[in-house]
């Protein structure tokens, strides 16, 4: 069996029956073809050659006849006369008419006098969609639209004043297509009043408008022309839309964008099938063109040049049916245009490469088509301006989601703010930092002396909380919810109280496992699993509440977007779990008046030791001049001075795997001699198998100068001043020439109350928040260059500052 013949067995065999799309699709080109296949080949083919050599236009009867066999009713509303088919299929009629046309503009046109009797439907003007709707459905009238002047909309020099009732229209519109032989236009103009953007229906025989014609490369058929205004004045029923025209154009434009891609794909896949057909007969060296290996390469090329493009166009017409939709502007459109056209252009160079000298010639097809699709591919934004949209819609929308991303962590901040006011409020034993806790308390709204009652009511309630908590943690998840802060108090302490309570729900949602599961819509009973459906829609009424989960139409619950990146999984999860954890173990230590909550829960430690891992080998490794270079020196280790029983070591292992990684152990958790071997158990409970960690006992300033460390790790955490100074001279001893010390700082918020709350947790542990001035200058002082802040995340709360020994 040769290999053509096996390739065609292959799809012999293929050919299943799937309710797809390409399904979908397939059963509307055959409709369109025995609804209007035959007037194309009968009555839009014949003469089209010569109409494109004499440069004249298509005959505007087509229009009409057209409308006689129902193709301007095809996709248009019920309602308003049409048969009201979706966008995708009339897109694959358009396609199907442009692949069976001898003249690509003939498709092209026959959409733009659809549309614009859209554009004037959805002015929603009963005496506008009179005048002019019955006839374009019918094809007796043609109507165009004409709206770029290649200047920013509101910097257009065609102009409309209001004078008495009528409005005066000046100025010039270009590149119309069919504007020679058009009965109506809908410009788009600049209200000289307000500029403003509006839309009018002007007609080729209102005074002072002129069509004037315009001769280009190609596209011959299409009438293309320019429209002047001068002096013209209509009657104010012709305005269609009295306001911000510029939404309704960019709508239009949306949707026209897919369109003229459907109509350059048509071309290109007639033009593809025209120039294998006419290869099948020829011969060179006694053998069959299409025998050649070269031709059958550059035929496979083409044909995956066309799949690409259909791909991207029927993408983008199944888009239209979305209701998430922007009304705006349509990502897949003009990807499909951008594609499309691409696609055209090294289609046509390989059309003329197989076609030798004929494709030079203008009696045959492939000429024009190069011509035509250059004058196709100038519509609906040039390639520079698509290309250019598409980057700016893609930055946008990378920024939208980081700010997403960031407000609703910041919406769980601010919960955990509230959580830290009432334990303020609330504190007042022995062991209370009193100074922080008074700063939290100001910063909250509640210095002022709170009623005894209200104070027991509050420490009641914080009772209940700690107890859920506590069981929510040990397993034994209640039926219900405790009772929380509803109608105890009033005024700032009600709803501080209320963002505590969500913090609660919040935290229990977390830890079972409830809002993971909302990550997909979701009914309270579908969300539940093995949670009580009282108890899940407790805690669901609370986060629809906090804005932290969103409830639709169909009663079904999901979490808010932005949250998504920190339940998956992975560095950025662990994070958020640790600050949650962390938050909720620290209001109940301040209210035991317990000092020391473990170098485990100091920020930048323990469970979000991994996301700043992640960001120092993803994010800085090639910015810190020469780390991987000093990482390789022989005999290198990483050295960290975390202390936090393993957690940090153990990342730092993960994301270093080919370095060794000296690990700092306080006394106290190190058993004596054999080694260590205490602390490398602990170690190993956090590490990789392969990981090779060597543990030592020690304070956190117990690096030695012999340690030869290509990168020191030392967060300042729970750090004094006075030992945040000892630690960075002696991690800057023990570094190599070239190696560099990454300090992991606490980021206070800007927000006075996250602030407040920030430095009462690191008072808690025995710290400060040291300012960015003060660990800086403390490298510096330890003989470092380079000193920097080289990373930072507001919502995370943290921040790398770094410095390199010379």
């Amino acid at each position: 069996m040769t290999p053509r013949a096996h390739a065609a067995d292959i799809m012999n065999r293929a050919d299943l029956a799937h309710d797809t799309l390409d399904a979908e699709v397939a059963r509307v080109r055959q409709e369109a073809r025995s609804r209007f296949g035959g007037f194309v080949l009968d009555h839009v083919n014949p003469g089209s050659y010569f109409l494109n050599h004499e440069r004249r236009a298509l005959d505007k009867r087509l229009f009409e006849q057209a409308g006689d066999l129902g193709l301007m009713r095809f996709s248009l509303p019920v309602e308003a006369g049409g048969d009201g088919r979706d966008k995708l299929a009339w897109g694959v009629v358009v396609e199907e008419i442009a692949r069976l046309s001898r003249d690509p503009g003939f498709a092209v046109l026959l959409d733009i006098t659809v549309e614009i009797t859209e554009l004037i439907l959805s002015s929603g003007r009963p005496e506008l969609i009179d005048a002019y709707v019955p006839d374009l459905l019918a094809g007796r009238r043609f109507g165009v639209q004409g709206a770029y002047e290649n200047r920013d909309p509101y910097d257009y020099r065609s102009t409309a004043r209001l004078e008495g009732d009528a409005w005066v229209l000046n100025g010039a519109k270009r590149f119309l297509a069919g504007a020679r032989f058009a009965d109506l236009f809908v410009l788009f103009l600049r209200d000289e009043a307000s500029n403003d953007m509006l839309a009018f229906v002007v007609e080729k025989d209102d005074p002072g408008v002129s069509a004037v014609h315009m001769d280009t490369m190609g596209l011959h058929t299409m009438g293309l022309g320019q429209v002047v205004l001068h002096d013209v004045r209509l009657p104010a029923w012709r305005l269609v839309w009295r306001a911000d025209a510029l939404s309704e154009l960019n709508t239009y434009a949306r949707i026209r964008r897919t369109m003229s891609a459907c109509g350059v794909l048509g071309a290109l896949d007639g033009v593809v099938d025209a120039c294998v057909r006419s290869l099948t007969s020829r011969r060179r060296g006694g053998r069959p063109v299409l025998d050649y290996s070269n031709v059958e390469r550059t035929v496979g090329e083409m044909h995956m040049l066309l799949q690409s493009a259909r791909a991207s166009v029927h993408r983008a017409l199944d888009g239209t049916r979305s209701p998430d939709r922007d009304p705006h502007f349509d990502e897949f459109a003009t990807v499909a245009k951008h594609q499309t056209a691409e696609c055209a252009l090294r289609v046509g160079r390989l059309v003329m490469g197989l076609q030798g000298g004929e494709a030079y010639m203008s009696a045959f097809p492939w000429e024009r088509f190069m011509r035509d699709i250059l004058g196709l591919i100038s519509g609906q934004g040039s390639q520079e301006t698509l290309l250019i949209q598409l980057g700016q819609r893609a930055i946008v929308g990378l920024e939208g989601d980081q700010a997403r991303e960031d407000a609703a962590e910041r919406s769980v901040a601010r919960c955990a703010d509230a959580w830290w006011a009432l334990h303020a409020v609330d504190a007042g034993g022995a062991g209370t930092p009193v100074a922080a806790v008074r700063e939290v308390a100001t910063a909250a709204g509640l210095g002022a002396a709170v009623a005894p009652d209200r104070l027991d009511a509050l420490a009641a309630l914080l009772d209940r909380a700690h107890t859920l908590l506590s069981a929510v943690r040990s397993g034994r998840t209640p039926e219900t919810l405790p009772q929380g802060p509803a109608g105890l108090f009033g005024g700032r302490l009600a709803e501080v109280a209320d963002g505590a309570w969500a913090l609660v729900a919040c935290a229990v949602a977390h830890q079972t496992g409830l809002l993971t599961r909302l990550v997909r819509p979701l009914t309270a009973k579908e969300a539940a699993d093995d949670l009580s459906e009282d108890l899940t829609e407790g805690l669901l009424r609370i986060l629809v509440d906090a804005s932290l989960v969103r409830k639709d139409a169909a009663d079904r619950h999901v979490v808010d977007p932005g949250l998504e990146r920190v339940l998956i999984g992975g560095p950025r999860a662990s994070a958020f779990a640790a600050r949650l954890r962390r938050t909720v173990i620290a209001g109940a230590r301040l209210r035991a008046g317990t000092r020391g909550l473990g170098r485990a829960m100091v920020p930048g430690c323990g469970g979000e030791a991994a996301v700043l891992a992640d960001a120092l080998v993803d994010v800085l490794l090639g910015r810190l001049e020469g780390l991987p270079w000093t990482l390789d020196t022989p005999g290198a280790r990483v050295g960290c001075a975390a202390a936090d029983g393993g957690r940090t070591a153990a990342q730092l292992a993960r994301h270093i795997p080919s370095v060794p990684v000296l690990a700092l152990q306080r006394e106290q958790v190190v058993a004596p001699p054999v080694g260590g071997a205490k602390g490398r158990a602990r170690v190993r409970d956090h590490a990789p198998a392969e990981a090779r960690i060597e543990v030592r006992a020690g304070d956190r300033a117990g690096f030695a100068e012999d340690d030869r460390l290509a990168l020191a790790w030392l967060p300042a955490g729970g750090h004094t001043t006075e030992g945040l100074w000892r630690s960075v001279a002696a991690a800057a001893r023990a570094l190599l020439p070239g190696g560099w010390l990454v300090v992991p700082c606490p980021l206070p918020p800007k927000r006075p109350l996250g602030a407040a709350a920030v430095r009462l947790e690191l008072t808690l542990v025995g710290g400060s928040v040291p300012s960015d001035a003060a660990v800086e200058e403390s490298l510096r002082a330890a003989g470092l260059g380079q000193v920097r802040t080289a990373w930072e995340d507001a919502a995370l709360g943290l921040r790398l500052v770094v410095g390199r020994r010379p």
